[in-house]
């Protein structure tokens, strides 16, 4: 076998792609190595020169001018050239030019052989120019003692230059080359001539006119006995359309990656053995696993027991490949809390070029609404069932024509009346009437089923024995098939009781709201009896510690008095608006502090009234917010701005709260501080069911949002 080169470590494949017939033969010209472009050239194989002579090769006019040259060569010495006569078959020879250089470690000669003249044959540049036509590819040849750099037909092609206007050097080389790639090209082209090894690399060419161009440049080098560089070759192929091409699928596998990675549905693979090998950031935010959890684990590990059966088999179908394909089916998984999610799934099996089953993927959607409102809409039809049983059973039914008088009449319509049914029938529905609800409540009834619109509502009836009753009412208008109003349909219900219940459900809550304000009032004053004795308290102690403690709780105190003072003052005791109660308690709060001269505010509060109970805790949040903001932010009588916004959106109250002080520390979390007023604000907003935001931008800043 050839061995590799050992003067630069190129294998042998590298030489085999050289346009030039390169030799490796010893001092004594025995050949150790030939190329595939040398046995070309010489009609010969490796086979038959391996280890023979270099001299078989040449005419006995040439031997003798070769082995001075070799010995030259041996010696250490530079020798340009030297023409040779060789014998490529009987009465047929050709004249080559050799040059040589002895291998750094002296033991070898590296031969290039250029056919220099011959009837049947062009030279090797010339060759090289018609293969560069057809495979796009440029040559160069750049010497690095005359400096001298000799561009190919093809080169000039690609860089689109005029050979007669443009004169190649290395310099104007790399003025061709785009800015942001000069370094780059220039850096690889030296690094090859200090690792005297071949480089290949790619980059872009700037146009006169502007245009880019992608090429790839391939170089190699010839150095002399001292192993310095002489000749550098080089190749350069036009790739700009592969490169856009690349470009555009690197693009369009960008756009899939993000489309798959931002779309809502679920996209899945798994391996042979059917573990998660890919899940989009759609499975994290429906399951609440993390990707990292979920994937190189089954998909079993995360559905009910019994679905998880069920699917093993239907995957072992796909594995086994008695199942190439598979419809939608639907499936259903457990979150990480529990929860269960109804999803259907849309699986293709995988398979390897032998045909092997190599796992499966697909898409997934979340059908959990879906069913849940399947399941209540099933709920809802068998309890539509039960009221419609209901209703016959109990309802009161009347149809009239359309002047009112009664056509039809349900057995429940005679027993609540006290009339008979042929005392009603024929007769107007002013029978009924009470005299309870004025004129303008009937015409109102009646143009509004005249105009073909259902009236809902509440009648005051009296029956035949002249006692009342009340009705809820639903007065529907009948159309026949060209959409005429023919008849009325009334259905009604005895709310008698319910009315009555209301009178004295309202007399009560008189009662209950002018016991609430007793109760108020009361706690107001023991509040404030607590109140005066933490401040008394605090005042007594010498520990700045304890007495913080004290006057804090005061503080939380003194925030609930003036709830109940609010609640005392107010007519209804159930709610109380925001406006009424924010901007009071922050200033009674601002007073506590003694440098509260130096603080301004902007208090901005929608009119909007809230549940008590709600209040409540939010008045607490506010305290501890006011107060951290006087004891930290604006410590030893800083002056600033304390900004307080609450407005309702959405049915979801919106507290913005900042100051412009010392800001909290960044590494303080609502969940891990050692704070009990942070502790407290995210234990109350949890309990309210909202949600909190700080930040420490120029000051402290508190977005609280809260669902009333």
């Amino acid at each position: 076998m050839f061995q590799e080169n050992k003067e630069n470590g190129m294998a042998i494949e590298y030489y085999n792609s050289l346009p030039v017939a390169i030799f490796q033969i010893s001092k004594q010209g025995i050949i150790n190595f030939i190329n595939s472009e040398a046995q070309e050239l010489f009609a010969i194989s490796q086979t038959e020169l391996y280890q023979k002579s270099f001299t078989t090769l040449l005419s006995e006019t040439s031997k003798e001018s070769f082995h001075s040259f070799i010995n030259t060569i041996g010696l250490g010495k530079n020798k340009n050239s030297c023409l040779v006569e060789i014998i490529v078959r009987q009465n047929f020879t050709k004249q080559v030019s050799l040059f040589a250089n002895l291998s750094l470690d002296g033991e070898w000669i590296q031969l290039v052989a250029v056919e220099t003249s011959n009837e049947n044959k062009i030279s090797y540049k010339m060759e090289f120019e018609d293969i560069s036509n057809v495979a796009h590819v440029g040559r160069w040849e750049l010497n690095l003692i005359t400096g001298s750099l000799d561009w190919s037909k093809k080169i000039y092609e690609i860089f689109e230059l005029d050979p007669n206007q443009f004169q190649p050097s290395y310099e104007t080389f790399l003025s061709v080359i785009h800015p942001e790639d000069r370094d780059k090209v220039n850096h690889a082209y030296s690094q090859s001539l200090i690792n005297k090894q071949k480089y290949e690399i790619e980059h872009r060419l700037i146009l006169l006119d502007g245009r880019i161009k992608w090429v790839r440049e391939t170089c190699y080098s010839l150095f002399d006995s001292k192993g310095n560089p002489e000749i550098s070759i080089g190749t350069c192929q036009d790739i700009t359309k592969q490169k856009e091409l690349e470009i555009h699928l690197k693009e369009s596998e960008k756009k899939y990656s993000n489309l798959v990675e931002n779309t809502a549905s679920l996209v899945w693979s798994t391996d042979q053995n059917g573990k998660f090998s890919y899940l989009n950031p759609a499975w994290e935010k429906l399951l609440g696993h993390t990707k990292e959890e979920m994937l190189n684990r089954p998909f079993s590990d995360f559905q009910p027991a019994d679905i998880a059966i069920r699917e093993q088999k239907v995957f072992e179908t796909f594995k086994s490949g008695r199942e190439s394909s598979k419809n939608n089916y639907e499936s259903v998984f457990l979150s990480k809390e529990g929860e269960i999610k109804y999803l259907n799934f849309y699986p293709t099996p995988l398979y390897n070029e032998s045909g092997d089953f190599i796992g499966v993927q697909g898409t997934a959607n979340d059908i959990t609404f879906k069913r849940t409102l399947d399941l209540k809409l099933e709920e809802t039809y068998f309890e539509l069932g039960q009221r419609q049983f209901a209703i016959d059973q109990h309802a009161i039914v009347a149809i009239t024509d359309l002047n009112a008088d009664i056509i039809y009449v349900n057995k429940k319509f005679c027993e609540i009346s006290k009339y008979t049914r042929d005392e009603l029938i024929g007769e107007n529905h002013r029978i009924i009437n009470s005299g309870y609800h004025p004129p303008e409540f009937f015409k109102n009834l009646y143009n509004t089923i005249k105009s073909g619109n259902t009236w809902h509502g509440e009648i005051k009836n009296r029956a035949k024995d002249g006692s009342f009753y009340w009705v809820a009412t639903t007065i529907a208008p009948i159309k026949n098939a060209r959409g005429e109003i023919e008849k009325y349909l009334s259905i009604r219900t005895d709310i008698t009781e319910i009315k009555e219940a209301d009178e004295k459900i309202k007399s009560l809550l008189n009662e209950k709201a002018l016991i609430l304000v007793e109760v108020h009032h009361r706690i107001k004053n023991n509040m404030n009896t607590i109140y005066s004795l933490l401040k008394m308290e605090a005042n007594s102690q010498k520990e700045i510690l304890h007495k913080t403690i004290l006057l804090d709780a005061s503080n939380r105190v003194r925030s609930m008095m003036l709830l109940y003072d609010k609640l005392y003052r107010s007519e209804n005791t159930d709610i109380i608006s925001i406006k009424d109660y924010f901007p009071t308690l922050i200033t009674e709060i601002l007073n506590i502090f003694p440098h509260q001269g130096n603080i301004t505010t902007d208090v901005q509060v929608e009119p909007v009234a809230i549940s008590t109970k709600i209040l409540s805790s939010i008045g607490i949040i506010v305290n501890e917010l006011v107060t951290n903001s006087m004891k930290y932010s604006f410590s030893e009588g800083q002056s600033g701005k304390i900004t307080f916004h609450a407005k309702i959106q959405n049915q979801i109250l919106i507290i913005n709260y900042e100051d412009d002080g010392i800001p909290i520390d960044p590494t303080i979390l609502l969940q891990s501080t050692n704070s009990f007023g942070l502790n407290l604000i995210n234990m109350l907003v949890k309990q309210l069911k909202g949600i909190v935001h700080i930040e420490n931008t120029n000051g402290t800043k508190y977005k609280i949002e809260i669902k009333i």
